[in-house]
């Protein structure tokens, strides 16, 4: 038996809902994930695990900073250290965004670092632990121009090509699986999507289109663990193999506020694989939502929620309805004034919901649209209208700077 410690989608870098830590000078939602991270790795080392499998999306993006790179590289020398191989899968917040531009985990390929290996091609690959060897069918995430000719893209149609692409990796697992060795255990680690998947918010940070894949192409007879990453939402899609999906270990927003987070330990076996989920403890996102438009005590009203709540630690918003002539009773420095009191972490948004008000905004941004605005402004003004965290609006507009640079 191997004893495997299964992850993805670490995202380090995403600092949103946050603040600089005057202890370290490093952003509070770095160390969040940082801190999660640390509690991920505590485990792997207090059960022993004999390999670490990271699939895919090790930042926030393609291009991670050197204080980033640096918090990572002392995850990975501490299991190094420890003895412990790690297997790294590209994703596509890994993958770089040009054609001859090193990709943000290449450095520990390159280097040789011992008992790292990094996937970032459909190749299989053979890794040796202290319980014995493993097979590991690498499936990081594909591009386009990563297999296919420049020609056949200029050739074919976008259908034409999400249907090669399909076909060829379909073709590389079941022949590649067809070629493995049946008495040494066998993972299949892919970062994408299956389908039947419950996809989440992580569609709202995705770099890149996604390419579904059937789950009968990942359960070969041969192989006894398929670790999957790129969907946040913990899931398994099946047992025979088991087919699972790990989830983020953070919560990004509010779209994952009631999402565990976590890792997998799998116990793996050519006789019978077992798997667990083992929880995380990230950060708390709590959503308030308060309508007052029938109460005589408006402010009482959004007093009395707030302390039906644990906010402490917690990112918060606080959303409430209330009519215009209720607006002139109803006060934000009482609201925030409460939940900082009762320890919230972050208030990331108190909003007073005026219908006639929000029709107004709503109708500007139309106008503004339709004098021909650029899509990323366009963009802007959306998250603008929808009261939208700064710190949010800043990443998914970099994410669209991202997509919009590879037109």
């Amino acid at each position: 038996m191997i004893k495997l410690l299964h992850l993805a989608d670490l995202h380090i870098g995403i600092e949103n809902y946050g603040r600089i830590d005057p202890a370290t000078g490093l952003h509070t939602r770095l160390l969040d994930y940082l801190a999660r991270l640390d509690e991920a790795i505590d485990l792997g080392l207090e059960e022993e695990v004999d390999l670490v499998l990271i699939a895919g999306d090790i930042y926030k993006n393609r291009t991670p900073n050197p204080t980033h790179q640096r918090e990572f590289a002392r995850r990975i020398r501490r299991l190094s250290g420890a003895g412990v191989p790690v297997f790294i899968l590209t994703g596509n917040h890994d993958i770089s965004p040009s054609i001859g531009r090193a990709h943000s985990v290449e450095i520990f390929g390159t280097l040789g670092v011992e008992g790292v290996t990094v996937a970032d091609r459909p190749k299989l690959h053979r890794i040796d632990t202290r319980s014995g060897p493993v097979q590991i069918i690498a499936v990081p995430w594909v591009t386009r121009h990563s297999l296919m000719t420049r020609e056949e893209l200029r050739l074919a149609s976008f259908g034409e090509i999400e249907a090669e692409l399909r076909k060829r990796l379909d073709a590389f697992i079941e022949n590649t699986a067809d070629r493995l060795d049946r008495d040494i255990p066998a993972i299949l680690t892919l970062h994408g999507t299956l389908d039947g998947a419950q996809v989440g918010a992580e569609r709202s940070i995705t770099l890149g289109q996604d390419l579904t894949l059937s789950r009968s192409v990942v359960s070969h007879a041969a192989i006894d663990y398929v670790a999957l990453g790129h969907i946040h939402k913990h899931q398994s899609l099946g047992e025979h193999p088991p087919i699972v999906y790990p989830g983020s270990i953070e919560r990004i927003d509010f779209g994952e506020r009631q999402e565990d987070k976590g890792c997998v330990l799998v116990e793996l076996s050519k006789a019978a694989t077992r798997w667990q989920f083992h929880k995380l403890a990230a950060r708390p996102f709590i959503s308030i939502d308060v309508d007052v438009r029938r109460s005589s005590d408006p402010q009482g009203r959004v007093s009395h929620a707030l302390g039906r709540h644990n906010v402490e630690d917690a990112v918060v918003r606080v959303e409430v309805k209330a009519t215009q002539e209720q607006t002139t009773t109803l006060h934000e420095e009482t609201i925030r004034a409460d939940l900082e009191a009762a320890g919230a972490f972050v208030i990331a948004a108190i909003v007073i919901d005026v219908e006639r008000e929000t029709r107004g905004r709503f109708g500007d941004v139309g106008r503004e649209l339709r004098d021909g605005l650029t899509p990323r402004r366009a963009l802007e003004l959306y998250l603008q209208a929808k009261h939208t965290d700064p710190d949010r609006m800043s990443v998914l507009l970099t994410a669209a700077d991202e997509l919009l640079a590879q037109e």
